[in-house]
């Protein structure tokens, strides 16, 4: 077993669960602990999808329990968020996702893709009530860097498409499709050391399908 192994889960059975406790109560330091039961969150939810959601949401609200001071706030909202998707809790997921924005406010140098999966959220399910705050978050946590993966662009300038078709402005909606599926074409990013780090992988092809027939006018 490799050293980080204990925290990294990709199933939870009481064994597992309970090796994972055990190591993690003989961590040093709150920020240690909040970190690894992230993390752990992280992988049982990314890999176990809704399976393993609600597990994850445990281990995420053990974190606000007992080391929310310690934690990286922002990402620990956001796995929330998309936990509380997963589990059908629409409501629970939008207040976990203006949490992150509220925590992003405050701590600038620490950003998620939070505004990247909300934005793609309320695009894609139509909630014309939070079409401006997608519009407006996605504006407000853009990369000024210049770095941004394909991905990132797929997902920014899609639920732009998207939101704007619906609000009736097929010239822009028209124009950000085809930004969208510029990036969705991309096979190389450009990073000399991450040649395919962030290029996009289409979840779903129906969506994709509607940009693709946005982009053509």
């Amino acid at each position: 077993m490799s050293r980080d192994d204990w925290y990294r889960h990709h199933s939870w059975s009481d064994s597992d669960q309970a090796e994972f406790f055990a190591r993690l109560a003989k961590s040093r330091g709150k920020f240690h602990k909040a970190q690894y039961a992230r993390i752990q969150a992280y992988e049982l939810h990314k890999g176990g999808g809704k399976e393993y959601a609600r597990a994850a949401l445990e281990l995420l609200d053990l974190v606000l329990e007992r080391w929310k001071t310690d934690a990286e706030l922002a990402a620990v909202y956001h796995q929330r968020a998309e936990c509380l998707l997963d589990l059908g809790d629409p409501v629970g997921a939008l207040a976990a996702y203006r949490e992150v924005f509220v925590e992003q406010r405050r701590v600038p140098s620490y950003m998620t893709n939070a505004h990247l999966d909300f934005a793609w959220w309320v695009a894609v399910s139509k909630k014309r009530e939070l079409f401006d705050e997608a519009l407006s978050v996605l504006d407000e946590f853009r990369r000024d860097d210049g770095i941004v993966f394909p991905a990132a662009s797929y997902q920014a300038e899609g639920a732009r498409a998207l939101i704007l078709d619906i609000l009736g402005d097929r010239e822009h909606a028209a124009k950000h499709a085809r930004n969208a599926l510029e990036a969705a074409a991309k096979q190389h990013t450009g990073l000399r050391y991450h040649p395919t780090l962030g290029l996009v992988k289409i979840k779903d092809r129906q969506i994709h399908e509607a940009l693709s027939h946005l982009a053509a006018g």
